[in-house]
């Protein structure tokens, strides 16, 4: 067999292969030298193996939640600097979004290792050291609901009442073998749980029952029992123990939210409606124990039923809380989250009527206080940053930013202004408002990792990833 040329010519090998070392160390020095944005069309293969001990990262395996082709790519740094003299955020962040580039998913690696030179925080913001969980021993909530749909709460539950000593009481139709499981998943996450069975009654009646079963449940702390719903959401546990404290639960008080929808508030008639949270004094409930039978005779809603008995037998009415939001509406509810009013007190329908992730959302507060969460700073470029929700540029450029944006379904309400008396100022919905949306968010040490995807054309996303991290922690490995 004749001989290859370059084995009769052992020189030529030797030279092949320094040339090839040389082209290899001039490529990898080259590619290691670009520490600023990659453009918007760069692709960048993952680094193996890859260092488990390096913080900065892109999750392919995340991100493959999303695509199984390809994404574009952009990442956000901020780090907070926890301070004790800390009086609140500002509403502007000089942090600009990043360039976009685009990322592979269709091989098998689990990560992309980066440089830690991208991860470096674009700004740094002051925030509040961590607080102690408040004390809310003398609050008992109430609801009335499913184990399945029990056991998909508790993790929200933990946001607001994990680690606070303020009980939660569940009545359910059956609990069967779930019980265990979700008396062990409360424990773990912190909630002081009590799970009561009652088959005969419609859900609607277990609800109302809970004014007799809450009172009994009082001990010597117990102030104030509230009813909620399942999907009742409370971002900020110290505000609401705050707000409350500004009432005297010594006197029979009332307190909860309408509905934003003036049809529904029709329909329904001036009460607190259930989902925001119907906070009842232990006075109050106490004057409507002996005329629970009669009350359970008058069939409706349960909220309803609760109106209907302390209107008829005492002499306390409503209080319009307008912390707490029923959130009636209907459809694309992102103008209600994305108006960067007061943070609320509380929020329904997020995960029936419309889906926010609210467990997601929350996660950020681990880094920067609840104080963070819903709070909308506007960046660079007219965007904003709805922190835990959405990253958005309006089309349509406002001098006045009080108004909120109308996003959700037209009202059946035939008057006019069927949503004003509740949420006004209002503007027309923006049509072209370019949105980034939450899809989930990682907690690390120190450190929160939410991802937000905007779908810029049918199998085209970009994936804006914002890191938030413990200034002081942001050199640790």
């Amino acid at each position: 067999m004749m001989m290859s040329r370059i084995n009769r010519h052992p020189s030529l090998l030797i030279a092949a292969a320094l040339l090839a070392a040389c082209l290899f160390f001039f490529v990898s020095s080259s590619s290691r030298s670009k520490t600023g944005p990659l453009s918007h069309t760069e692709s960048v293969q993952p680094l193996s193996p890859s260092d488990d001990t390096n913080s900065c990262y892109v999750d392919l395996d995340l991100l493959r939640q999303y695509s199984t082709t390809s994404i574009e790519y952009g990442r956000l740094e901020i780090a907070v600097d926890q301070s004790d003299n800390f009086t609140g955020y500002t509403d502007t962040l000089n942090a600009g979004l990043p360039k976009f580039r685009r990322i592979p998913l269709d091989g098998d690696a689990q990560r992309e290792d980066l440089p830690l030179e991208r991860c470096t925080p674009a700004v740094t913001i002051k925030g509040p050291l961590p607080r102690p969980r408040p004390d809310a021993s003398h609050l008992v909530f109430g609801v009335a609901t499913s184990m399945e749909r029990l056991l998909d709460s508790l993790d929200a539950f933990a946001h607001w009442a994990g680690g606070t000593n303020a009980r939660i009481l569940a009545v359910v139709d059956s609990g069967g073998s779930a019980k265990k499981e979700a008396l062990a998943r409360a424990e773990a996450l912190g909630i002081r749980l009590i799970i009561r069975e009652k088959e005969v009654e419609e859900r609607l009646d277990r609800w109302f029952y809970l004014v007799r079963y809450l009172y009994e449940l009082r001990d010597d702390k117990t102030q104030w029992t509230v009813l909620i719903d399942d999907d009742t959401f409370f971002p900020s546990m110290a505000k609401l123990v705050d707000r409350l404290a500004t009432y005297d639960p010594a006197q029979p008080h009332y307190i909860g939210s309408m509905t934003e929808d003036l049809y529904q508030l029709y329909s329904g008639g001036l009460m607190a409606y259930g989902g925001a949270g119907i906070f009842l004094s232990l006075p109050l409930v106490k004057q409507l124990q002996p005329f629970f039978d009669e009350c359970y005779v008058f069939k409706s809603g349960g909220d309803r039923m609760l109106a209907q008995c302390i209107y008829a037998h005492t002499n306390t009415k409503l209080t319009w809380e307008r912390g707490l939001f029923q959130v009636d509406l209907r459809g694309d509810a992102s103008g209600f989250y994305e108006a960067g009013r007061e943070q609320p007190l509380s929020v329904h329908h997020w995960k029936s009527w419309f889906q926010a992730d609210m467990v997601a959302l929350s996660k950020v507060a681990g880094v920067a206080g609840e104080e963070a969460l819903l709070h909308r700073w506007l960046l660079p470029g007219d965007w904003y940053l709805v922190n835990g929700f959405s990253v958005i540029q309006y089309a349509t450029i406002s001098d006045d930013p009080l108004p909120m944006e109308q996003t959700w379904d037209e009202s059946k309400y035939t008057g006019p202004d069927p949503f004003t008396f509740s949420l006004g100022p209002l503007r027309r919905k923006d049509e072209n408002k370019i949105s980034y949306r939450l899809k989930t968010a990682v907690s690390e040490r120190q450190r929160v990792r939410q991802i937000y995807v905007r779908e810029v054309e049918p199998e085209r996303l970009e994936v804006l990833e914002v890191v938030w991290s413990v200034a002081s922690d942001n050199n640790a490995p």
